[in-house]
């Protein structure tokens, strides 16, 4: 009779579950005053969880059963549901289930992607190298195609040619050298100054923090799982200061400032705007340095354009944007410069700023031949993963505040969320190409899962909270 007794209890438990965990706890406990039975006791524990931290619980990390698995979020599971169900998504690239690998569910979207115009300036490009066919098949619409393996020959070349040429990058805040290689590429290389798992000091602004290179490679990988294809190929590379560095260094901006430091490495701290001074120089072990080179993109023409969601310096001036959350609709949208293109270019920025963390958007690059009508560049993001437990809020107030979202993005999204891939998984087996792997800090990985829902839970808000139409929030304009 007890057998039977604890078979129907715990089926009921088991439905209930699914939709109501307040009922299911409570129906445990009477079970466990009636029956003399016991309860879960990972629902117990998810349960008081659940309720101490703002409608979002917290369960033992997984890889499976996609971000959700690790931080669950009820109005974006409803969301789902709403997006699910609408019959203009049924049987196209963009339905999303619990049921197919995330890499294959983006195999499949990336069928679908268009090629644009190729770069003009590119057409002098004839040679054989890596970067100058990675060059020539630049399109207005990403860097480089998903399947052209060209781009494992580019990252392969960025970590083993040999130096013929070091030079201080102009304008940089942070030390940050220009490298000539030996086969005519050029590279930009940033110095791993701090431990992975150090975070940012609590009291600091972002404008003080150290650019933080294994960031920039984790931000490539993401940006190539969330099939962007935008971000320039980056990797992990250690170099010799006495080797690599000196004998082809320019001598007043680098090699005057070589010195052997107390403990008997060799540093430099060259000339910069910030963090360029015998206050705050680069020693090696003794003398090998770690860091990350990325490609430079020769021979492009790049426009920089300012952001509207930038910030004042000093960070504590607040912007009209950080005071006024009708901005995107009076200030932005309204504006003429702001294609719908480059709106969602914005969108699809402030996603990766916001999973990334990092606060120093303050400038966004485009391809020059194609004025709106192209991606941006996913440069600089060097001061993204320095905050695991901190979830940026005010990097997402161009998806907040538009209340905008590509259609393609948003699939990807959910479909992280879901799983049966979680984002954490799915990024954390990528880094495992880059030869510093781990790249991230666990904490930082951990942290995607959580910074996924609440961008999910956000974009929910506009249609269900704010009264926003669907069409008018999600957008679909042919380009993924």
């Amino acid at each position: 009779m007890l057998g039977i007794k604890y078979f129907v209890t715990s089926r009921i438990v088991l439905l209930l579950l699914r939709r109501n965990k307040i009922t299911a706890v409570c129906l445990c406990a009477t079970a466990l005053f009636v029956f003399g039975l016991s309860c879960p006791q990972t629902l117990l524990t998810e349960f008081s969880l659940r309720f101490s931290n703002n409608n979002t619980y917290r369960i033992f990390p997984s890889s499976h059963g996609g971000s959700r698995a690790n931080y669950s979020f009820p109005n974006v599971d409803w969301f789902i549901e709403q997006y699910q169900n609408r019959s203009d998504l049924r049987g196209t690239f963009f339905e999303v289930d619990n049921v197919q690998s995330y890499h294959n569910f983006l195999t499949k979207i990336n069928t679908i992607k268009k090629k644009g115009k190729k770069l003009s300036s590119s057409n002098s490009l004839n040679g054989t190298q890596p970067f100058e066919i990675f060059m020539k098949n630049v399109n207005q619409n990403y860097l480089y195609h998903p399947d052209d393996l060209i781009i494992w020959k580019v990252l392969r070349d960025l970590r083993t040619r040999p130096i013929t040429k070091v030079e201080m990058n102009p304008g940089s805040s942070h030390l940050v050298l220009r490298m000539s290689l030996d086969n005519g590429g050029m590279a930009i290389f940033k110095v791993q100054r701090t431990p992975k798992d150090q975070e940012v000091h609590p009291d600091l602004f972002f404008i003080r923090e150290m650019e933080r290179p294994n960031a920039e490679v984790a931000a490539f990988y993401l940006d190539r799982l969330l099939g962007f294809y935008r971000a320039p190929p980056i990797v992990s590379r250690s170099l010799n200061i006495t080797r690599d560095i000196v004998p082809f260094g320019d001598k007043r901006t680098i090699v005057d400032t070589v010195h052997r430091s107390p403990a008997g490495n060799v540093c430099f701290f060259g000339t910069c705007l910030d963090y360029c001074s015998l206050h705050t120089p680069v020693c090696g072990k003794p003398d090998l340095i770690e860091g990350a080179v990325s490609m430079y993109l020769t021979g492009a023409s790049i426009e920089t354009i300012q952001t509207p969601w930038g910030r004042y310096i000093p960070p504590f001036w607040k912007t009209r944007w950080e005071k006024d959350d009708t901005f995107c609709d009076t200030d932005v949208k309204t504006n003429s410069n702001y294609s719908m293109r480059t709106l969602l270019n914005y969108m699809d920025v402030s996603v990766m700023d916001f999973l990334t963390g990092n606060l120093d958007r303050h400038h966004t690059e485009v391809f020059k031949e194609f004025k709106q009508e192209t991606f941006f560049i996913h440069f600089d993001n060097g001061r993204g993963f320095g905050k695991s437990k901190y979830d940026c809020w005010s990097c997402m107030a161009p998806v907040r505040q538009c209340c905008l979202i590509r259609l393609s993005t948003l699939a990807k999204l959910l479909k992280l969320y879901i799983g049966p891939d979680s984002l954490s998984q799915v990024l954390r087996e990528s880094l495992k190409a880059d030869p510093s792997f781990p790249v991230l800090w666990e904490p930082h990985l951990d942290a995607l899962d959580r910074r996924l829902g609440k961008l999910l839970s956000a974009i929910s808000d506009c249609i269900n909270v704010k009264g926003k139409a669907w069409q008018d929030v999600v957008i679909d304009d042919g380009l993924n």
